[in-house]
């Protein structure tokens, strides 16, 4: 079994089992953020120091990331963590194309794009050791993703307002700033939509005057409409809508994966496959997601054992129906923020209209962050970690026993 250094470093040399859960007596549930991205991802997140501090003002004891394809900030946060008193935990999120789920006109996950299926993996543990087998899949992605950030600037240098005001735009020129400004290796940066918007709209404030913004913006637009240049985060969803989307001028195909891929790579990783769920947080809830029960067969049929939520988007009764949904039926449940936009939200999940999500959420939410810290522990420990299981009282057995080891490995390293 192949474990990453940081990995085997920060959970190796901790207690062995017995020995750790004899040393902890009741833990109460603590608060939990299963899902951001760090820089140099696109987000509101400035750095590592900026995450951690944020998360210690804030309570959150065990912290995940989930950054697209380079995994080089993950090293320095996971000792950063640990330093402060936080459990750190690492992931993954992937895009990928399910060709069936297309061909029938079935959305699951994206509300737009029928097919396009978001996958996380939780528990990362080869992320700095990557086995052999894994790299060739791994490559694939990141140039895929880079290739088609490189088609969209092409054809954004070739849209007529931008290059008659002289603003051309390069891969490596937007990667290096990126670069300066978060602190972090360039080689480490891989451009997504949103960073060419805020280019986009960056070379504009640079070269075009204020009092010339407006009409500049709505020509760029192709709009007669007043638009707001105020603030600089609409402006940059704005630009990414009117040129970046689907049918609009700067748009490329994405380059996806299959979700057998995906959790391929996942598990190579050293993790085990998440699935991230939507429900009221797309306009309708997606034929693909279901009702409840509907989204626990989903999950079941593709051997899917634990699914987590970003519950901003939800309603909390609507949450907490699926949660409790999932969870009884032996799936274990977490949840996140993903701080994916320029925005700065707290790092506590909470629900729509910042409405708390309450003791019984949060105990979920808590268990299924353990047991993504308990499948790193165990799999530092040469153990297996997490594994989908077919039986559903097997499965709540595991996420029992992998919650409470998880919980203690939290205290400890608060403690240490």
């Amino acid at each position: 079994m192949t474990t990453g250094s940081t990995v085997q470093e920060i959970f190796g040399k901790l207690p062995d089992e017995v020995e750790l859960l004899a040393q902890s007596g009741e833990i109460s549930p603590l608060k939990t953020n299963a899902h951001i991205h760090l820089p140099p991802n696109f987000g509101s997140i400035k750095s590592i120091e900026h995450a951690i501090s944020k998360a210690k003002e804030e309570e959150i004891a065990v912290l995940g990331t989930a950054n697209y394809y380079d995994y080089g900030i993950y090293t320095p946060f996971a000792h950063a963590a640990v330093k402060a008193g936080v459990t750190p935990m690492f992931g993954i999120e992937i895009l990928t194309l399910d060709s069936d789920l297309q061909a029938a006109g079935i959305r699951t996950n994206d509300p737009k794009n029928a097919g396009k299926v978001y996958m996380c993996g939780r528990g990362l543990t080869n992320f700095d050791a990557i086995p052999e087998a894994s790299i060739p899949l791994w490559q694939r992605i990141r140039e895929g993703d880079k290739e088609r950030i490189i088609a969209m600037i092409a054809k954004l240098d070739a849209v007529e307002v931008l290059k008659d005001a002289g603003l051309s735009l390069t891969y490596d020129g937007i990667a290096q700033s990126i670069a300066d400004e978060k602190h972090v290796s360039v080689e480490t940066v891989f451009l997504q939509e949103r960073h060419l918007a805020q280019a986009v709209q960056k070379a504009i404030w640079a070269a075009v005057p204020e009092t010339q913004r407006p009409a500049f913006l709505q020509s760029l637009y192709q709009t007669d409409a007043s638009v707001a240049v105020e603030n600089v985060v609409k402006v940059q969803d704005e630009v990414r809508n009117a040129l970046l989307k689907q049918g609009k001028p700067a748009y490329i195909d994405e380059c996806f994966v299959t979700p057998q891929e995906a959790a391929q790579l996942i598990v190579g990783l050293g993790g085990y496959v998440s699935y991230p769920t939507l429900i009221d947080g797309a306009p309708e809830i997606l034929p693909g997601e279901g009702t409840p029960d509907e989204l626990v067969s989903g999950l079941l049929k593709q051997q899917t054992g634990a699914a987590e939520f970003i519950p901003v988007r939800n309603d909390r009764d609507v949450l907490t129906t699926y949660v409790k949904t999932l969870r009884e039926n032996g799936i274990a449940v977490a949840a996140g923020t993903e701080h994916n936009n320029a925005s700065w939200i707290p790092l506590l999940p909470s629900c729509v209209n910042n409405v708390p999500l309450g003791e019984e959420l949060t105990a979920i939410f808590w268990e299924g962050a353990c047991v993504a810290v308990a499948h790193q522990y165990l799999r530092a420990k040469g153990e297996p970690g997490f594994q989908f299981l077919a039986d559903n009282d097997e499965r709540e057995a595991q996420i029992q026993r992998m919650g409470r080891i998880g919980a203690c490995v939290v205290q400890h390293l608060a403690k240490a």
